[in-house]
């Protein structure tokens, strides 16, 4: 899955594209007002998501080692 992808899903109004994730705003641009209803975010809003995104999988081992609290998501990544 691409970092794009994860960041949008977890909008509630996301509705999803068809064939690869935009690349740059140009691309995003043209394409977001099919891919979500209502209000739409900013190339900008999407790509500091995705500039700021710390994989749940990484996290969880640093606050394992160090004894602290997980979020769901970092538990989540968790195979037992």
């Amino acid at each position: 899955m691409a970092l794009f992808d994860t960041i949008v899903q977890k909008r509630n109004n996301f509705k999803g594209y068809t064939g690869e994730p935009p690349v740059d705003e140009a691309d995003y641009n043209a394409r977001k007002d099919a891919m979500f209803d209502g209000e739409v975010p900013t190339w900008t809003e999407i790509k500091s998501e995705m500039d700021n995104y710390v994989d749940p999988r990484v996290s969880a081992k640093a606050k394992l080692i160090a004894g602290e609290a997980l979020t769901e998501d970092e538990a989540n990544t968790i195979v037992l």
